[in-house]
């Protein structure tokens, strides 16, 4: 149900900010930005559960715990860069939206790029073994 009420509070902030677009378009961009942010804020505390029970699973399966890390780092960049870019967009920023798009693909891909060379090294293991 809580789902309920941050629907409610979005809805709640375009419409105020819909209303003083009009009279103040500055206003309506910071009451829109607000609320967007207090939602973020609001559900944050949740993901940490998930983040621990990432963690678990990667320790209980005998992963290196580096994955977990760079697995909810990942999933943070997609989040923040796409909540920016999607923000940019609807303020009429269109370019720089896809430009926080296009950084937040090539944060990801340089954070991954150990899990790369560690696939890359297991594969030339089996390759090797299997010959």
């Amino acid at each position: 149900m809580e789902i309920l009420t941050l629907c409610a509070a979005a809805l709640t902030a375009v419409i105020a900010a819909v209303g003083l677009k009009k009279y103040s378009p500055e206003t309506s961009i910071l009451i829109a930005a607000a609320g967007g942010i207090l939602i973020i804020l609001a559900v944050l505390p949740k993901a940490q559960p998930a983040a621990e029970e990432i963690k678990q699973l990667i320790s209980l399966s005998g992963l290196n715990t580096d994955y977990g890390q760079i697995l909810i780092k990942t999933i943070g960049i997609c989040l923040i860069g796409k909540f920016t870019s999607e923000f940019c967009i609807d303020n009429g920023y269109s370019s720089l939206g896809s430009k926080i798009d296009l950084a937040a693909k090539i944060s990801v891909l340089v954070i991954s790029l150990p899990l790369y060379g560690n696939i890359l090294e297991t594969v030339s293991q089996l390759l090797a073994a299997g010959g």
